[in-house]
């Protein structure tokens, strides 16, 4: 393990205990296998492949029941008091390890909403019915969510460090692609110029396979959530890109909008000028209200509100969301306040939580689209923007 990740793995193992005296849980359970709980790399920085128990406790001394084949890995961390090492079952390991510990409070990782904190499959919970006891495991689990989305949410100082490095390639990479891209390219080829300069800094794609290219959208073809397609771009075009990418495990998501122009023009038509000034306001009120302290649906409100003030149809999805080890990272969303509620809008924003924050305009038929995307750390100070914004439109000559 670098020492980045094992600066990293201490942070965030020292947030899961503060939690867990504040909520007075003792005993912190991870049964993962193959990967199956998104909360293993994210609380120890490391993947396991057998079935393993990992045991938290409030009091720093952590344990980890796991294979004979990934021992060495857990060992490796110096994260954990004891490391019990099983053959070839883990049952008769993990009965005699509770037995000693004899939790009184057992947080668990499930969640009704929120899938990055519901990593226990239902067979799994099955499993521990059977080799604990249903009975007294009722009596004395509860939810991880609370501290999970916390320790998710709240970036550490490590994390900060790695998620700007990120946001920097991302920013680098687009000034690199501004000027490779021409009129009458492929939304395919496009993608590649992004895929190239992933490969020339080793980088890789935050969403998907490593090396899969953003979304690239000609607006008359239509603005979603899709691949890049073999449309080719002509004068006239809005041309979307919405680029996440992946820097040691953790991930930017900024989007920009750039304009062909046709011939003899110097600039984008009105509308269309409209439309992106419409945006960035939007943007910008957005920014300004991400204040330590909010709910999430507060912040969607100023957003929509500008769009929508603007004569725009109301935003399809939320103002903005979190990012961390996922593009789209859990906790607190900024978005909408909807019948029934949902948790995540409700969320209060906290010091250290990273935002994209991405209004946007979206019209059907053809009609101008935008969408600029920015990354934002909400401090007890205020808003710090980690993104250089796109204030201009990207002009693209014909």
């Amino acid at each position: 393990m670098t020492s980045d990740k094992l600066s990293l793995a201490n942070e965030k193992l020292a947030q899961a205990r503060q939690l867990m005296e504040e909520e007075a849980i003792d005993t912190w359970l991870i049964v993962t296998r193959e990967g199956t709980d998104p909360a293993l790399p994210l609380l120890i920085g490391i993947r396991s492949v057998h079935l393993a128990a990992i045991i938290l406790r409030s009091d720093g001394k952590h344990v980890a029941i796991t294979s004979v084949s990934d021992e060495g890995a857990y060992k490796a961390t110096h994260l954990f008091d004891q490391v019990f090492p099983y053959e070839s079952s883990i049952d008769e390991v993990l009965v005699e390890v509770f037995e000693k510990l004899s939790p009184k409070k057992l947080a668990l990782n499930i969640s009704e909403t929120d899938h990055l904190c519901d990593g226990l499959t239902s067979g799994l919970y099955e499993w521990l019915e059977q080799l604990l006891g249903a009975d007294k495991l009722q009596q004395i689990e509860v939810s991880s969510e609370k501290m999970l989305k916390e320790v998710r949410s709240v970036k550490t100082e490590t994390e900060i460090k790695l998620i700007q490095k990120a946001v920097d390639y991302t920013t680098e990479i687009y000034d690199a692609v501004h000027g490779q891209i021409k009129s009458g390219m492929t939304e395919i080829e496009i993608g590649e110029l992004f895929v190239d300069e992933m490969r020339r800094r080793g980088v890789s794609n935050g969403l998907g396979a490593p090396y899969d290219p953003p979304m690239v959208c000609t607006v008359r073809h239509g603005l979603a959530h899709r691949k890049p397609g073999h449309y080719e771009t002509a004068p006239g075009d809005i041309i979307i890109v919405d680029f996440s990418l992946k820097y040691e495990d953790y991930v930017s998501d900024i989007a920009r909008t750039f304009y062909i122009l046709k011939d003899g023009e110097q600039e984008a038509p009105a509308d269309i000028q409209h439309a992106f000034d419409t945006a960035i306001e939007a943007i910008t009120q957005s920014i300004n209200a991400l204040e330590v302290g909010k709910k999430g649906y507060e912040v969607d409100q100023v957003g929509r509100r500008v769009i929508e003030e603007k004569g725009y149809p109301t935003i399809r999805h939320s103002v903005g969301h979190q990012i961390g080890r996922e593009t789209h990272d859990g906790g607190t969303i900024l978005g909408p306040q909807r019948t029934p509620k949902r948790p995540e809008v409700e969320g209060v924003i906290k010091h250290n939580e990273i935002y994209a924050i991405e209004p946007t305009v979206i019209q059907d038929d053809g009609l101008p689209c935008i969408l600029v995307e920015e990354n934002v750390i909400a401090t007890d100070k205020g808003p710090v923007v980690l993104s250089d914004r796109q204030t201009e439109l990207y002009l693209i000559p014909s």
